[in-house]
């Protein structure tokens, strides 16, 4: 019960924050620029003092403060019983702000600004700032009908070009209030006020209370002297004298104007910057995309609490969900502060205590997902990441006095500009540990998945979440624009329920309602051989049956001979589940009568097919030796003719060497045309041997020859069968032309293989054989004489073809 009352008294202390308390008599400047008015009118206000604004404009007035504001705030408020006085003193009007220290463009009104190059700016990005500029641009693009659209396109035309900047003080030509223009001035600058041509719009600023204002006589030359317009019309000495062009704001002009200018800072970042695109774009946004993605998240935790199956890891989930809901509050509350203070700071700080403490407790739920429920020993292990966390929190939030997390001035723009210091490195490389630890120790639980992809999913959002923190850290535009406890709240619960589907984590799918409807007998057996779960219909399981499945989980048990049981280990038990074997006992009489007459049959097909298998084998083996002898028959009669001629040579050994080599060249075809038939390839090594061979035996009929092979891969039968087509044919030419020595080499040249002999006479009168070069032919190769300056070699070249593995 105590915990559905949580969010409730978290609800409370952030409406409580808000709530009203006795401010006393102040005075606060509530709109941008409204320093100088409201500094002049502390003489003339007894009794108030000038502080600094701690809530919302209206917050304020509630509490009894007097609020500078424009009439565009105070109007509408008063509408709404927000205030009950009224009382404007100044006069703001719209005008541009040219810089002649830096530009001497001709600047007349809104419509001159697409013909310059120079770079236009809005002096703030305030949201007042923003609605004043657009609906004065509004209105003097089209005074009869003001549309922001035209505003907008004039402002995107510029960005496009480089020529507009949001926030950009120090712009050549700024749109701003006439006041604070004349303020630079006064202080050294050189601005031409231009009150634009087509048309602007002028507001006035004065007091908004909840009481009655008594004021001192001589506000308005204190006014004017601080460089103030009046609500009159009166206006300082430098201001311009033709404000004709402006319109003035009154009570009927409000509504259209609020209208027109309404969510003008979300308007200026998307429509014409392109940027925050994917992201929350203003402050109102930024509170409802927080409140919906914490109500997400309490209705993800409420559906992932009721799929736990274990009490302990139902709790640390709802902890988890708690946490990101308890940041996201904490985040919805910094909206709340007007003010960049101490208590704005802390709540920054106060985000650690969440971001840290997530993978702490996901490292928690790692470690008791391997252990028995209510076990208490997994607390042990855990003392030391808790006493890192608290320790971290502490650093983080104690950062003012150290600024070892973060590095910032206080008095500067510290919500933006900052710096990480070594503690935010050592926190962040210490809780990215807890994570890691966590993560591998729920992929490990998992490694039995049969889901692979299952497994990946949860990675992947992983992997993102950590990109996702890098960018952010190293700003990033995309990343650095976006929310970071949105993002890391939805990608952690997207992790989370990933995790869940991948079955790191045990849920709980109905498991009564299942054993109720399921068709087959399934049951749950504890380690004693107690029934936990059963199906409807399920015979029990005795002791004696339970003892011989336990022994033998891997085989089914034969109950009768139409019942098998199956069984498998699970997490304090075991799973049984019996099949009906009177079908497939049918099934295997009706196909053993079937096998009878199959084996009949089988046994004339395989006498026919011994049959068709010997006449195959013989028409092989013909067709293969009709083949054999129509590729040897060259060669076998030229070596006929040397035989008969060897009786009358003058030199018979030489002939007899030589009959000898093509001998050994016939013997080394046939086995090359076999290995051709087999499919195999050549090693390198065995077609070296072969090349050996034929040098050897050139030798002997008396040519000096030396062959090396570079091949060392299995080549392809056709190219090694060339190669040596063409080593013998080149040897037989050396032979007859006496060309000794012969030098020959075969390497792979990249896609090629390239065969080189170089002779000892002129190889000019080389003749190969008309069937050797259109079988190189025939492979792409080809056959040439190439000059190398003191000498004249024959080459081969053939591509490899992918066949080599050289």
């Amino acid at each position: 019960m105590k915990g559905r009352w949580l969010p409730l008294l978290l609800l409370c202390l952030i409406l409580a924050g808000c709530g009203t308390v006795d401010a006393g008599d102040r005075l606060i400047a509530g709109a941008e620029g409204a320093e100088a008015y409201s500094a002049a009118l502390v003489p003339f206000l007894p009794g108030y003092s000038l502080q600094t604004a701690e809530d919302t404009l209206y917050a304020e007035v509630s509490r009894g403060s007097a609020v500078a504001c424009f009439d565009v705030q105070a109007i509408p408020a008063l509408e709404r019983g927000i205030g009950r006085y009224w009382y404007p003193h100044v006069t703001a009007t719209v005008i541009l702000a040219v810089d002649r220290t830096r530009t001497d463009a001709v600047i007349t009104g809104w419509n001159s600004l697409r013909e310059s190059p120079v770079p236009v700016g809005i002096s703030s990005s305030s949201v007042n700032s923003n609605m004043l500029a657009l609906g004065a641009l509004s209105y003097g693009l089209d005074r009869e009908a003001p549309s922001k659209r035209d505003a907008l396109e004039l402002l995107e035309h510029l960005s496009q070009n480089g020529g507009f900047e949001l926030d950009a003080p120090d712009a050549p030509i700024l749109i701003c209030l006439d006041w604070e223009a004349a303020a630079w001035n006064r202080n050294g600058g050189n601005y031409e006020i231009i009150v634009p041509a087509e048309g602007t719009l002028s507001c006035r600023m004065g007091l908004l209370s909840d009481i009655p204002l008594t004021l001192e006589p001589g506000l308005d030359e204190t006014l004017l002297s601080a460089g103030l317009p009046l609500a009159d019309g009166e206006r300082p000495a430098d201001f311009p004298d033709d404000y004709r062009s402006a319109r003035t704001l009154s009570e009927e002009d409000y509504g259209w104007f609020l209208k027109l200018t309404g969510d003008s800072s979300r308007d200026l970042r998307r429509q014409v910057l392109h940027i925050r695109r994917y992201t929350t774009a203003d402050l109102r946004e930024h509170i409802l995309s927080a409140l919906l993605i914490a109500a997400a998240i309490l209705l993800w935790k409420g559906t992932v609490s009721h799929r736990m199956i274990r009490r302990d890891v139902r709790r640390v989930v709802g902890v988890m969900g708690w946490l990101m809901v308890g940041w996201l509050l904490l985040r919805l509350f910094k909206y709340q502060l007007t003010a960049d203070g101490l208590l704005c700071r802390m709540c920054w700080y106060g985000y650690y205590i969440f971001q840290l403490a997530l993978p702490v407790t996901l490292l928690y739920l790692a470690v008791i997902l391997d252990h028995p429920e209510g076990e208490k020993k997994p607390l042990r292990p855990l003392w030391p990441p808790l006493a890192c966390y608290a320790l971290s929190v502490l650093l983080v939030l104690t950062n003012d006095l150290h600024q070892l997390v973060f590095r910032f001035d206080p008095a500067g723009d510290w919500a933006s500009d900052y710096r990480y210091g070594p503690g935010y490195w050592g926190v962040m490389a210490l809780f990215l540990l807890f994570l890691a630890c966590a993560v591998w120790k729920l992929l490990h639980r998992g490694r039995y998945s049969p889901y692979w992809a299952g497994r990946v999913v949860p990675l992947l959002f992983c992997v993102g979440l950590l990109a996702y923190i890098t960018a952010y850290i190293r700003r990033v535009p995309l990343a650095w624009e976006s929310d970071l406890t949105v993002n890391i709240c939805v990608l952690s619960a997207l992790f989370f329920e990933s995790a869940l589907h991948a079955g790191f984590i045990p849920v709980n799918l109905q498991y009564q309602r299942l054993f109720t409807a399921t068709p087959i007998g399934l049951m749950l057996l504890d380690e004693q051989g107690r029934t936990v779960l059963s199906s409807r219909g399920a015979p029990p399981v005795s002791r004696s049956i339970w003892r011989r499945i336990s022994m033998d989980m891997a085989h089914p048990l034969l109950r009768d001979s139409d019942t098998q049981l199956h069984a498998v280990p699970i997490h304090g038990g075991m799973a049984v589940w019996q099949e009906d074997l009177s079908q497939l006992n049918r099934l295997r009489r009706e196909i053993q009568a079937v096998q009878a007459r199959l084996e009949a049959a089988n046994a004339l097909l395989r006498e026919e097919g011994d049959v068709k298998k010997r006449l195959l084998a013989a028409e092989t083996n013909r067709a293969m030796f009709e083949q054999l002898d129509r590729d040897m028959e060259r060669r076998i009669q030229t070596l006929g003719r040397l035989i008969e001629a060897l009786p009358e040579t003058p030199h018979p050994r030489d002939l007899t060497a030589y009959i000898t080599l093509c001998l050994c060249h016939i013997k080394r075809r046939c086995n090359l045309f076999f290995l051709a038939r087999q499919g195999d390839g050549l090693p390198g090594e065995e077609l070296s041997i072969y090349l050996d061979e034929l040098a050897e035996l050139a030798r002997y009929a008396g040519l000096q020859l030396l062959i090396r092979c570079g091949q060392r891969g299995v080549l392809e039968i056709r190219r090694a069968a060339l190669c040596y087509d063409f080593a013998f044919e080149a040897i037989s030419w050396a032979l007859r032309e006496n060309a000794s020595p012969l030098l020959g080499y075969l390497e792979p040249e990249g896609a090629h293989l390239v065969f080189r002999f170089l002779p000892g006479g002129n190889p000019g009168q080389w003749r190969f054989s008309e069937e050797l070069t259109t079988a190189v032919a025939a492979l792409g190769g080809q056959i040439a004489c190439k000059d190398l300056d003191d000498a004249v070699g024959i080459c081969m070249t053939l591509p490899l073809g992918g066949e080599s593995c050289g």
